[in-house]
């Protein structure tokens, strides 16, 4: 009797109501799997570590152009992102800002849409948070502000910054008192530019109006749509380099060893494509060996 009861044990736990664990693994609940990737994508995109990752041509001219400025050099960045695209673009930006100022470059601010003057406000803060000297407005940096017009404006600008902007900074204060702007009132006097263009495809403009006439070179920040506008201009070399949307911002973390979000998002997608292809694994493990138990029996 007791061995009956001990057999009868046995097959009830591998096989509740008739169905052997291979069927409850194929029919576990989708509801459990949803959740699953849910934290995968959740934990890895907040939490990101580094793994063996393609970098582009794209994404390694882009870092290479960054890090290959000199010293003191005097840097005009049209930075005008949007809410939209800031997840994506602000990483490209941001690093750039760090590694330059940390070398004493001299960064000349300005965007061509309103909606850039708050979002450069951010950017600048989180680049301050992140170097080790203190930066002082009017000697590191400065911001012209909100400049109208898109490309008449862009031209305009680059051509009389003094004329354009009426003399003053974003906040009504005369250029004239700062010193990072003595010699410095057209398209010519910076060394090196850089325009974040979100996602307007305007990066055409600054190359017509900047990088071809005063020889400025250029790289762009811009989505991974816009990437077709850009390309013409990289195979002539009349822009110098662009950082691709996301996956731009994803490789410059990666290739300055300070991973964050964008990294963090593009690691995600790839774990859990890594899930996927295991449950697909598994469930053909757990079919066959559904087969080989025999037919579910009816409940």
């Amino acid at each position: 009797m007791s061995g009956r009861a001990s057999s009868a044990g046995s097959e009830a736990g591998a096989s509740e109501g008739g169905t052997t664990i291979w069927h409850r693994l194929l029919g576990l609940d989708h509801r459990i799997l949803a959740t699953i990737v849910a934290v995968i994508i959740t934990y890895v995109m907040l939490n990101p570590f580094k793994i063996p990752f393609p970098v582009t041509q794209y994404g390694q001219d882009y870092y290479d152009f960054v890090t290959g400025i000199e010293p003191g050099s005097m840097v005009g960045f049209m930075c005008s992102d949007t809410p939209s695209t800031k997840p994506s673009l602000q990483p490209a930006s941001v690093i750039m800002m760090e590694i330059l100022l940390e070398k004493d470059c001299k960064m000349v601010f300005w965007q061509d849409e309103a909606f850039g003057v708050p979002i450069y406000e951010e950017y600048i803060a989180l680049a301050q948070s992140e170097i080790d000297k203190q930066l002082e407005y009017g000697v590191d940096y400065i911001n012209l502000g909100y400049i109208a017009g898109t490309e008449s404006g862009t031209a305009a600008f680059l051509a009389d910054i003094r004329k354009t902007t009426g003399g003053i900074d974003a906040y009504g204060n005369d250029i004239e008192q700062y010193p990072i702007m003595q010699g410095v009132n057209m398209g010519s006097d910076f060394d090196y530019g850089f325009a974040n263009v979100a996602c307007r495809c305007t990066e055409p403009l600054y190359v017509r109006q900047w990088a071809d006439p005063y020889g400025v070179p250029l790289a762009t920040i811009n989505c991974a749509m816009d990437l077709t506008a850009v390309q013409p201009y990289l195979s002539t070399g009349q822009m110098a380099a662009t950082a691709n949307g996301l996956l731009g911002s994803a490789e410059m973390e990666y290739l300055t060893n300070n991973l964050g979000l964008a990294f963090g998002q593009t690691l995600s997608v790839s774990m859990a494509g890594l899930y996927f292809v295991i449950l697909i694994i598994l469930g053909n493990v757990f079919f066959f060996a559904s087969r080989g138990a025999g037919p579910q029996e009816a409940s």
